[in-house]
C-alpha cells in the first residue's frame, strides 16, 4: 500500500484519479468522501461560515506532514503514489500526457485524448505555519525542511508557497511546500514502457506561466501569492485592499510580504508553471526508446482550457455527437467523465476570481447557441479580495440557458454540502448519450494547438 503524501483534493492527485476513472469509462469521486463526511458537512450547513472554516482548517492541519516525516522523503515514494492511481488498468495507449498539474484542463485533456496522465509537480501540507502572517517564520520553519529534501533528491527542485491571502486560514497553520520533477524518475520510465504502444507519444503540457519568486539557491525558490485577480507585485508591496482583507481576517499584518535584502525574478509560477528539466528528460528518453515527443506550449494556464474546450467539441463533431451542453468548472470542481458521458463542452476556469470572469466573457461566444449551459461555482472558504460576486457570474451568463450545479446562491462561496456533491445535481439535470464517443486524435489535438498558438 502506498503511503499518501499529497491530500486529496491536491492538484496532481486529483487529476490522475479523474484521469484513471476516464480511462476505465466511469466516474469518480474526485474528493473521496465517506459517507460520514458528507454526512458532517450537512450538520455543519446551519452553522456560521467562520465556524465551518475553523473547523475545516483543523481537518486540513491534522493531515499535514510533520517535519521529520517530510524529510525522509523519497522522489519514487511521490511518483510511486500517483502511479498507483493507475493500478489494474490494462492495455497499452497512443500516448502519455507530462507536465504542469493543470487541474481540469489538464484532466480533460487526458481524457477525451486516452492517454494516462502523469505530474510534474508534487504539493504538500507541513505542519506548522504563521499565525501573525509574518513571512520570516513562514521560511524560517521550511527553509531547513526543503533544504534537506533537495540534498537527498536531485532529482526535484522546491518552491516554498506563501499566499496568506486565498490560502490564509491554512497558512496560520501549515505551510505550502511544492516539489517539481527536474529529472525523470526511473518509475515513470518503467511506467512509460509498460503502457505506451511502440512509436507511441509522450506528449508534455509546457506552460509558461511566470511568477515573481525569491531565489533562495539553484533549486529552492519562494513564492508569495497565487494566480488570480492580484498581481505579483502586489503581494509584495502590499495595498490597501490586502490590508482591509487581513483586517477582516483578524490580522494586523500591513504592508505586504517582502524579503528584506533581495530582490525577486520572474520564475515558473509555483501552481501552474512547467519547471524546466522534466522536459529534455522526457525528450532524450523518447529519443532513445524510439517514442514521440510532442510539447504542447502556453503561457497561460486557460488556454489549455481553451484546447480542452475545442478538443470535445472537435470529437463531437467528428462521431457526428450533437454537443448537450456547456459545463463551466472551477478550480477541484471538475468532471472528465460526465463531459464525455454527458456529451458537455467542459470550460475549467483557475479559480472563482476576476480573471477567471474575464476568460468565461471572452469565450462565451464559443459556446453553441441553444444548448443549456451548467455553472459549477466553487465552494470555497475564503472570500478573497479578487472573488466574483455570484451576480457577477449571472450577468457573465445573462441570456442563456444556465443552471447552477455548484454552490448555490445563497449559500456561495461556503455551500459546504455541494463540496462533494455538485456532480449529483449536474447528473439530475443531464442524461447520458444514446453512444459513447472515442478519442480524439493526437493529430487532432495538435492540430487545434497549433491554431490556437497562431492566434494568442
Amino acid at each position: 500500500m502506498v503511503e499518501i503524501l499529497e491530500s486529496a483534493e491536491s492538484a496532481s492527485p486529483l487529476i490522475t484519479r479523474h484521469v484513471a476513472g476516464s480511462l476505465k469509462r466511469q466516474e469518480i469521486d474526485g474528493l473521496s468522501l465517506s459517507q460520514l463526511e458528507r454526512f458532517g458537512l450537512r450538520l455543519l450547513q446551519p452553522l456560521p461560515a467562520s465556524f465551518a472554516r475553523e473547523l475545516a482548517a483543523w481537518r486540513v492541519a491534522r493531515g499535514a506532514i510533520p517535519p521529520r516525516r517530510l524529510i525522509q522523503i523519497r522522489t519514487e515514494e511521490l511518483v510511486s503514489a500517483r502511479l498507483d492511481d493507475y493500478a489494474g488498468l490494462a492495455g497499452k495507449y497512443d500516448l502519455i500526457f507530462f507536465g504542469s498539474a493543470l487541474g481540469g484542463a489538464a484532466a480533460h485533456l487526458a481524457a477525451v485524448a486516452g492517454g494516462p496522465f502523469l505530474p510534474q509537480p508534487f504539493i504538500l501540507g507541513v505542519q506548522g505555519g504563521t499565525k501573525d502572517d509574518r513571512l520570516e517564520t513562514y521560511l524560517e520553519h521550511v527553509t531547513p525542511i526543503a533544504e534537506t529534501i533537495l540534498s537527498e533528491n536531485p532529482d526535484l527542485a522546491a518552491i516554498a508557497h506563501f499566499d496568506p491571502v486565498h490560502d490564509g486560514w491554512l497558512t496560520r497553520r501549515l505551510a505550502h511546500l511544492r516539489l517539481k520533477l527536474i529529472d525523470l524518475p526511473s518509475s515513470y520510465k518503467d511506467f512509460i514502457l509498460a503502457k505506451l504502444k511502440p512509436g507511441g507519444a509522450i506528449v508534455y503540457l509546457d506552460c509558461s506561466a511566470r511568477w515573481l519568486q525569491y531565489r533562495l539557491n539553484d533549486r529552492f525558490s519562494l513564492q508569495v501569492g497565487g494566480w488570480g485577480d492580484i498581481p505579483a507585485q502586489e503581494f509584495l508591496v502590499g495595498s490597501e485592499r490586502i490590508n482591509s482583507f487581513l483586517s477582516r481576517q483578524g490580522s494586523q499584518h500591513t504592508g505586504g510580504w517582502e524579503l528584506r535584502g533581495q530582490s525577486p525574478d520572474w520564475c515558473s509560477e509555483s501552481e501552474w508553471g512547467s519547471q524546466p528539466g522534466l522536459d529534455l528528460a522526457l525528450e532524450s528518453f523518447a529519443g532513445r526508446e524510439g517514442f514521440r515527443f510532442e510539447r504542447i506550449r502556453f503561457g497561460h494556464p486557460h488556454d489549455f482550457s481553451r484546447l480542452a474546450f475545442l478538443a470535445h467539441r472537435e470529437l463531437f463533431l467528428e462521431q457526428g455527437i450533437e454537443a448537450r451542453g456547456v459545463l463551466i468548472e472551477m478550480f477541484t470542481q471538475y468532471a472528465p467523465w460526465l463531459a464525455i458521458e454527458r456529451g458537455l463542452l467542459p470550460l475549467w476556469l483557475i479559480f472563482n476570481t476576476h480573471d477567471s470572469l474575464l476568460f468565461l466573457q471572452r469565450e462565451r461566444s464559443s459556446f453553441p447557441e441553444d444548448i443549456p449551459v451548467y455553472l459549477s461555482a466553487l465552494v470555497t472558504l475564503s472570500r478573497t479580495p479578487d472573488m466574483v460576486e455570484w451576480d457577477e457570474w449571472a450577468v457573465a451568463l445573462a441570456g442563456r440557458d444556465w443552471h447552477s450545479v455548484g454552490a448555490r446562491r445563497e449559500k456561495y462561496p461556503e455551500d459546504l454540502l455541494m463540496l462533494g456533491t455538485w456532480t449529483d445535481r449536474l447528473r439530475y439535470l443531464t442524461s447520458p448519450l444514446d453512444r459513447l464517443p472515442g478519442y480524439l486524435s493526437l493529430e487532432r489535438l495538435l492540430g487545434l494547438a497549433a491554431k490556437l498558438q497562431g492566434t494568442n
